[in-house]
């Protein structure tokens, strides 16, 4: 379990904040000299990949071009991942993603005591394509002027939100959220695919409003009393109350860590990189102590180093973190997740 302390650094500034130690001088030292630039492409928002390679950057001289599409380029990318540009390491923003380029040839395993003694095998890709670098929980938020403290405390797990008693109450983004996807495969791995289907169709009937288009609405629609409770992410409902902090949301947590999912963001190095060792370097690098706090802690996320601090907006949900049994064995489900939602008519 992620340790429950506090980190108080949203910037670079934590590059300095430990005093003398340098666990990465290692890893800079061992780094090839480049001829060019190093090449990151980012499936997601890239501003906190950007302040990581900053950092790198200013450790290592490094120098790199970091990627990141519009959302409709991306959307369409990740739908082929063979249509990736050209570049060294691949960073997503989410377990789907991940997998998706891994299996489609795009990712290269890569051999490391470093990455294996700093992060788990429950949070690495059993074929070393990619590594997780930061993990976010998918939690319920609501209302706290429509739903009381005993009312909300009736929810045990994901399957209670399609009790009756939440008939035109709930809200749900889309199913192309990778939140959501994720979220059935891992309704299927606990319940088993005739079970989920039926939570699933249970939340539908339960919707107060029509499928918001991604967590940001959703947790807007909460806000605004369009319904009582809804099912996001915990850096998107972090980032909110931040912005927001008269809202009346709240975030809450199942009693059992094993009853809550946990996606992921992470790295790989590319398939065709034309610098795979300099790839291999600054991934080592975010994995170690320091800078995997500043990964994670830029989009409200727990680091995926278990050594590494939790960042002062949610270092008190880290009592709630617990580790994944396999990260993989849920990748191996979201197929079945596809097809699950495809036939319960979850847009």
């Amino acid at each position: 379990m992620i340790r429950n302390c506090l980190l108080g650094f949203m910037t670079l500034g934590i590059l300095t904040a430990c005093g003398n130690e340098n666990p990465t001088s290692e890893v800079a030292q061992e780094q090839p000299a480049q001829s060019g630039p190093l090449l990151v492409y980012a499936s997601h928002d890239a501003s906190r990949t950007a302040s990581a390679l900053d950092a790198y950057r200013s450790e290592t001289g490094t120098r790199f071009q970091l990627r990141s599409d519009d959302m409709a380029e991306r959307d369409s990318r990740l739908a082929n991942p063979l249509l990736m540009p050209k570049v060294d390491l691949f960073v997503g923003g989410s377990l789907a993603e991940l997998w998706a380029v891994a299996e489609a040839d795009a990712l290269r395993p890569v051999s490391s005591e470093l990455l294996a003694g700093n992060i788990s095998d429950a949070m690495r890709d059993p074929e070393s394509r990619w590594i997780a670098l930061s993990s976010r929980a998918r939690i319920v938020a609501y209302n706290t002027d429509l739903v009381s403290l005993d009312r909300i405390a009736s929810v045990s797990d994901y399957t209670s939100l399609g009790d009756e008693t939440w008939r035109d109450s709930l809200c749900l983004a889309s199913s192309a959220v990778p939140g959501n996807r994720a979220l059935i495969a891992f309704l299927i791995k606990q319940l088993g695919v005739r079970d989920a289907e039926i939570t699933v169709r249970r939340w539908r009937e339960n919707l107060a409003e029509l499928i918001f288009a991604n967590d940001l609405e959703l947790i807007d629609a909460v806000a605004s009393g369009q319904c009582a409770v809804g099912i996001l992410d915990s850096n998107v409902f972090a980032a909110y109350a931040r912005a927001r902090s008269d809202a009346p949301v709240a975030a809450y947590w199942f009693e059992s860590p094993d009853t809550i999912l946990f996606d992921i963001s992470g790295a790989g190095v590319t398939r065709h990189a034309a610098d795979p060792d300099g790839a291999k370097a600054l991934l080592e690098w975010l994995t170690t102590v320091t800078p995997n706090a500043l990964f994670a802690a830029q989009n409200f996320e727990f680091p995926a180093n278990s050594d590494s601090q939790t960042g002062a907006a949610i270092s008190a949900w880290s009592e709630f973190v617990m580790e994944p049994a396999s990260l993989s064995e849920l990748a191996f489900l979201l197929e079945d997740a596809d097809r699950l939602i495809e036939r319960a008519r979850y847009p």
